[in-house]
């Protein structure tokens, strides 16, 4: 068996601090949405990872996680499950490798796995959704290996840092069914 690249562990608020400034990556604002944090916008920080854009999210707290990289002694990003709905059995997941170097190897990819195993087996959980941008294929690629499908373009949802609203793909992936 393989060795585990991707650990998830409680998010860490001290964590916060170095991803204010990982969060001017000119590629970070462009597929995150958000406006760069300042030093001082800790606050801010954790209020962006927790805001909703699937229509049916619930009110339920967030659980957020930290990515580590196997052997690596530091956070390179966040996964969380935010909108937990307990009547409708779903969550939408919330993710950012903010680490430059870990992007495209994988590491968000097998974090989500780890984040959607954790709301199926650990929540309970029947259906887990995010949002994206349509153009952002990198990332759909990645959402895709985990098995979330492309359900429908939900227009003007996303409200940008310009104040402009846009167009965002919604994906899902309902849990198997169990099979003896």
């Amino acid at each position: 068996m393989s060795k585990a690249r991707v650990l998830l562990s409680p998010f860490d608020r001290r964590d916060i601090p170095p991803f204010m400034k990982l969060s001017h990556d000119p590629e970070l604002v462009s597929t995150m949405g958000w406006r760069p944090f300042g030093p001082d916008e800790e606050e801010r920080f954790v209020a962006t990872m927790n805001v909703l854009s699937v229509p049916y999210a619930g009110s339920g707290p967030p659980i957020a996680f930290g990515i580590h990289a196997a052997g690596v002694n530091r956070t390179i990003g966040y996964v969380c499950l935010k909108g937990i709905d307990d009547a409708r059995a779903s969550t939408e997941l919330g993710i950012a490798i903010m680490e430059k170097e870990y992007r495209s190897l994988g590491y968000g990819t097998e974090a989500l796995r780890l984040a959607i195993r954790y709301a199926f087996e650990e929540l309970g959980l029947d259906l887990v959704a995010l949002t994206v941008y349509p153009d952002n294929t990198r990332a759909i690629r990645a959402y895709e290996k985990t098995g979330l499908g492309r359900t429908r373009i939900l227009e003007k949802a996303w409200l940008q840092p310009d104040g402009d609203y846009v167009d965002i793909l919604l994906m899902e992936l309902r849990k198997p069914p169990y099979t003896p």
